[in-house]
């Protein structure tokens, strides 16, 4: 949360967060991810699931000696976007040109990170300003497959085995600058502005077939291989977020964020691995949206024990015109932050997502596949200020 974050998330969140801090900190997070989707069509569901734990963040944040008020520096490493999901669906294509059993399987991995540089300083009693330089670095490992089997012996072939893979590795350079107003015991407020994202996207592809005859086939069993690379540039649009954490009572707060992306304004800077340049970008502009995300939270400190109990809840809108409501991303999250002595935090995090897909293509037959998905994750972090 913009006005929240007083620790070295700060640099994630809102840099001018940063002038909070007193003393050094030591910051390390990790997060387990239980990934479900489950797909429909024609009658037919399948679910696939997928686990990941990774390192999440890792950083040092130091203040710096001053006459007055605050100036205080960050450095680290914050894992900003997973790709980790994947997807299955299969069951008997009735088309007369098929007629076979299909299964079709989707498997990605991967992460968007950003090693950051953040400072930030006080500036009057009541106001801090900070930035961020972020240098961005990803890969994305994309893996499609289908298994086609003619079960019923119509065909002279046994089994067909088709299987791409795409690995992307990405690169790109940005800055966040954030202002944070304490209102004195009522709270503060708080805003920050990214600049566009330039992405350099380095890919790579490989497509591999393979088919089984039968005994009887008066065909050659048959394997084909391909490979190729492209280069290419995306671009995103601005970010803007704005926020407010009130204190309701010594030991209750309560924020709100609200996140502004226009999508439509998303350009590929060079020719895309698909289509050409024009008529992706013209579809970014046609088909794309604006988008606010709403952030919800509270905070509630237990006396006498150290500890905070937190609740919230997050609404991010498709960046797609023509998506349902379902396509909405919901979260709600839950967390626990104890302070284990005076230099020692542990905070712990729960968050729940739920969204829906509706009209995944796969073929003639499979061509209006809905998708549940269902997000679990556990975030641990442990912080040391000395």
């Amino acid at each position: 949360y913009v006005a929240i974050a007083d620790d070295y998330s700060a640099t994630m969140w809102n840099p001018a967060g940063l002038t909070q801090l007193r003393r050094m900190e030591l910051f390390a997070s990790i997060s387990h991810l239980q990934f479900e989707n489950e797909a429909f069509s024609e009658g037919n569901s399948m679910t696939d699931k997928t686990t990941k734990t990774k390192l999440n963040s890792i950083g040092f944040a130091f203040p710096i000696p001053t006459y007055r008020g605050s100036m205080v520096f960050a450095v680290g490493y914050n894992k900003v976007r997973s790709f980790d999901g994947g997807f299955s669906f299969g069951g008997f294509n009735e088309l007369e040109s098929v007629r076979a059993h299909q299964m079709y399987n989707e498997v990605e991995e991967g992460d968007m990170a950003n090693w950051v540089f953040s400072g930030a300083i006080q500036v009057t009693p009541n106001l801090s300003v900070g930035g961020a330089l972020n240098l961005w670095r990803g890969e994305n490992n994309y893996n499609w497959s289908l298994m086609e089997e003619d079960r019923l012996d119509e065909w002279y072939y046994h089994t067909f085995d088709y299987t791409q893979q795409i690995t992307t590795n990405f690169s790109a350079t940005n800055v966040k600058l954030g202002a944070l107003y304490q209102l004195g015991f009522l709270g503060r407020v708080a805003a920050t502005v990214s600049t566009p994202i330039k992405i350099n996207a380095k890919e790579k592809w490989s497509e591999y077939s393979k088919q089984i005859e039968d005994d009887d086939s008066p065909y050659d069993d048959y394997e084909d291989s391909e490979t190729g690379k492209w280069d290419y540039g995306i671009k995103s649009s601005w970010q803007f977020s704005a926020g407010a954490a009130l204190t309701l009572l010594p030991n209750i707060v309560i924020s709100a964020d609200l996140e502004y992306n226009d999508w439509s304004q998303m350009r590929y800077t060079s020719e895309p691995p698909v289509s050409n340049q024009y008529r992706k970008n013209l579809d970014f502009k046609q088909n794309f949206q604006p988008t606010a995300t709403i952030r919800l939270g509270g905070e509630f400190t237990v006396p006498l024990i150290n500890t905070q109990l937190r609740a919230g809840a997050i609404r991010q809108p498709s960046p797609l015109k023509d998506a349902s409501e379902k396509a909405d991303r919901n979260f709600l999250t839950l967390g626990c932050g104890i302070l284990l002595d005076k230099q020692v935090k542990l905070d712990v995090a729960y968050v729940r997502g739920w969204w829906e897909r509706e009209g995944t293509y796969l073929s003639e037959y499979f061509d209006n596949i809905s998708e549940t998905i269902k997000v679990d994750k556990i975030y641990a972090t442990m912080s040391i200020r000395f």
